[in-house]
This record gives C-alpha cells, structure tokens and sequence, in this order.
C-alpha cells in the first residue's frame, strides 16, 4: 500500500454550510462503520467513531511474515458501483489487484477428490460431481411447481424441493459453507439468498427465471446506433474479483487514515440513550467514560454486542430479536507448502466440502494462485476454515490439534506431503451472522427500532448482506439516511 502520508492527502474535507454543526456517533469501525463515518464526513458532518478493540476493520486483518501473506478475514471481494466510487475517492486504484483470470474454477470434493464445479450448462451435463440421476432431476426443475404458500423456508428444503438432494449436498451446502460457515438445514432461502428465492416467486421456476433474467439484459442493452459507433458505446463495469497489492486491510487502513481525529481506538460505547430529541452516548476504558452528546447515532456493531451495552428500555424492547441472533465460530489457519510437497495443480479459487464427506475442513483457498504476492517463489499458501454452524466445536480447537486435523485433510485430497514451512492460526469466536428461518423478526425489529428512535440507525453484517461489498453499500446506505434526517431536522 501506498505511504499513509499518501492518504491522508485524501482526508474528505468538510464544508462548513453543509451540515458541520450536526455531530453524529458511529458505534463500530468494521468496514461499515468506517465508510458510514466517512461518508458522513464527506459530507460536512461532525463524526465521532468509536471503536472498542484497539484496531479498525472489523475482520478483515492481514498479516505479513516470512514472504507470506496471510489473511484472516475476508479474503476477496466483488466490485460494485458503489465500491468503484470509494476506492477513486480513497485513491487505491492503483493499489487493486484483480484476481488470477483462472480463479473462477471452485473444486468441490466428492468420494475423497476435488472435481471442478460445473460452471455452465454443457459442463453440468458432462461433470463426474452429480449422478445422471441428479442431472435428469435439474433438466425437470422447469416442471417442478412453484410454492405459494408465504411461510419462511430453509436453503435445505428450497433446493431439495426444486432441485433434489444431490445438487443439495456438492451444489449447494459447500457453498453454504463458503459463504456464511452455515448449515443449509437452518439458513433462510428468502433471506440468505433473498434474488434466487424471487426467481420462483415471480417466475415459477429458477430456469424460467434466469431465461427471463438473459432477456432482460439483452433488452436493456441494445448495440450502438449508427452515429453512436462501437467505440464510444459506453458498457456497463465489470464486476471484478478484487484484493489489494499488500492484502484486505489496505482499505480499512486508508479509511482509518482519512478520518484522523475522528477515530477513537479502545473506546467502549457502554451507554447510548435519548435526552429530548439528541442522543448521549457514553464511551471510554473502565473509570474514563466520557459523555458526549450528538443529533443521530449509528450503530455499526456485530448484533450480540447490542447485548452486552446499556441501552434505554425503550430501544431493548424492540431490539430483542437483533441481540440473538446466531454467530458460530471459525478458524482460519494460513499454511504454506514448498511448492514441490502440493501434488494438486492449484489452478483454480479453492476447494469446498460437503458436510456429507465428512472432513474436518470446510474448505481451502489457494490463495497464492488467487493473487500474487501470497507466498514466496517457489511456495503455495492455502487459506483453511474449520469450525462454522457445521462443526463449532472444532473451531475451538488448539493450534496443534488443529493443523494435525487439517493436514489429514490436505494429504488426501491435494496430494500435500511433509509438514508446512508456515502456520498462522486466528480463531473468531462469533464469525458470521446467520440469516436462519425467521430472520424476517430480525430485520422487523430493526425496522421498528429506527421507527420508535428517531436519529438512531443500526448498520452492518447482520442487517443487509456479509460480504464485504455489502457492508460498503450499507455504510454508503445508511450516511445517506443520516444526511437527509439531519436535513430535516434544520
């Protein structure tokens, strides 16, 4: 990453008819919390953020030894309009890394082998991962009726109803595992993957619905006229596969760096209540809290931290359902290979495992065919996960145990020989939110929390998405929803 002195140079600046009076707390500096406070500064608000641990960032956290990149966190994430905004106005262009043209290939594991994921219809129909029965059961999916009745459905029913039980077990459940750490049989169709669940809903079939999707597309984008020309047509971007030169906290690093003076590091919020129409928030070490008092505050914080801060019984009453909601814990552990001692070519995302192999692994990055840079020559780094609502209780495990457990894994089924030349081993207690059957009450509660506390605003992971793209678009989201409530305040 570039010199912090080079970000600094990006501080957004404040414009002092623009709102500068307003002050505004932002609990949590996750990503969300760090591009909802400077969004806000942005745009001339006075921003106070508050953090309680002694770093910002949230999960994403890399680190550097012995020529390896390690990432602890998010590993990539998928560009948007709104991410391309934030990385010009943070100046990190030059900073991205896209992602190895052959990374799109995932392998998910069955009977002991990793075999490509069919990524088209033609493979689909040739790949050794579903029986012919599977593939004669997907080809009738059109057929299939659509359901109507409006009760909350689990991923698990969803796919064994539309799709049968193979696709369910090394189609859909290793990605599961991917993508939340969680377990299909409880996760919510309607809300883990809220665009699939509508293809149903408004099409009577997923094939229908993609068909309609492809005809959509092709309207909305006709070819140039004439006196346009093809070379001044204007596509839309395309979304990349992304990281940074030197890892993931190169953006919450030059977020943090853009908001000097702003960020206060180690600094528990312990006390949020509402004094006529402005909010004090009370924050600081054991026996230092201070008070301050601001027009609207956000709450950017993990949902069960909710639980633990002292808030007024007017806004408990409501947000119940927030603070229980369920975070299993994973562990991630980094280990680099010569590359010599990894038979397994590497050519490709990673490897996924179905809960049905039963294998301590949920799955593997090849990190160092993803991006450069992630090991040295003539080195591989794989990125594991253990733990998850799958197996929580290998999550806990010690660093020992652990790598024993998942070196077994690795020498069966990528071929990996001798010990690993580098180990880093972190473990999140609460990882990742899980939109489980009934996370409507969730996203209610957090509705009528807002409704019933005006200039309070709850922000994050557990509210519009997990991906780090998604906490970018709600920190966007939810500075705009300040900005105009300040506005309407005077």
């Amino acid at each position: 990453m570039r010199a912090l002195a080079d970000h600094l140079g990006n501080m957004p600046s404040i414009d002092a008819d623009s709102g500068a009076s307003r002050s505004v707390a932002v609990v949590g500096a996750g990503i969300t919390g760090l591009v909802a406070a400077y969004e806000l500064r942005r745009r001339g608000v006075n921003v106070t953020l508050y953090e309680a641990s002694g770093h910002a960032g949230g999960a994403i956290r890399t680190t550097h030894a012995d020529g390896f990149l390690a990432e602890h966190g998010p590993n990539s994430f998928v560009t948007s309009a709104p991410v391309d905004a934030l990385l010009q106005r943070l100046d990190l262009q030059d900073d991205v890394v896209e992602a190895n043209p052959g990374a799109n290939r995932r392998y998910v594991v069955r009977h002991g082998m990793p075999l490509p994921f069919p990524l088209t219809p033609l493979a689909m129909l040739g790949t050794k991962l579903l029986s012919f029965r599977a593939k004669v059961r997907v080809l009738m999916e059109p057929l299939i009726r659509a359901r109507r009745t409006p009760d909350d459905e689990s991923v698990a029913s969803f796919v064994r109803r539309r799709l049968g039980h193979e696709v369910l077990d090394y189609a859909v459940d290793p990605f599961i595992s991917g993508i939340f750490a969680g377990d299909a049989e409880t996760l919510s169709m309607a809300h883990a993957f809220p665009r699939v669940a509508e293809l149903e809903r408004e099409c009577g079939s997923l094939s229908k619905g993609l068909m309609a999707q492809r005809r959509q597309r092709a309207s909305d984008d006709p070819p140039p006229t004439a006196h346009q020309g093809a070379m001044t047509a204007s596509p839309p971007a395309r979304a990349r596969l992304i990281s940074f030169v030197d890892g993931m906290q190169t953006l919450p690093a030059a977020l943090e760096a853009s908001l000097t003076g702003t960020l206060r590091l180690g600094c528990p919020v312990r006390l949020v209540h509402r004094h006529e129409s402005r909010w004090t928030v009370e924050a600081g070490p054991d026996g230092a809290a201070r008070s301050r008092t601001v027009d609207a505050v956000v709450m950017a914080t993990p949902a069960h931290v909710l639980a633990a801060m002292e808030l007024p019984a007017a806004l408990r009453k409501f947000a119940a359902p927030i603070e229980r909601v369920e975070y299993p814990p994973v562990s991630t552990l980094t280990l680099g290979f010569r590359r010599v001692d990894v038979a397994h070519p590497l050519d490709g995302f990673g490897m996924l495992i179905p809960h049905t192999e039963k294998r301590s692994l949920l799955g593997a990055l090849f990190s160092s065919s993803l991006f450069p840079g992630r090991a040295p020559d003539g080195y591989v780094a794989l990125t594991c996960f253990v733990g998850g609502a799958r197996q929580p209780e290998r999550a806990r495990e010690d660093t020992d145990l652990l790598v024993e457990r998942v070196l077994s894994d690795l020498r069966q089924l990528l071929g990996v020989r001798g010990e690993p030349e580098f180990a880093q081993h972190v473990y999140w207690s609460r990882a990742i939110p899980q939109y489980t059957v009934g996370y409507q009450a969730v996203k209610d509660a957090a509705d009528i929390t807002e409704w019933q506390n005006p200039g309070l605003y709850l922000a994050g992971n557990y509210r519009h998405g997990v991906s780090v793209g998604d906490c970018v678009a709600s920190g966007i989201q939810v500075a705009d929803q300040v900005a105009a409530y300040l506005a309407r305040a005077g």
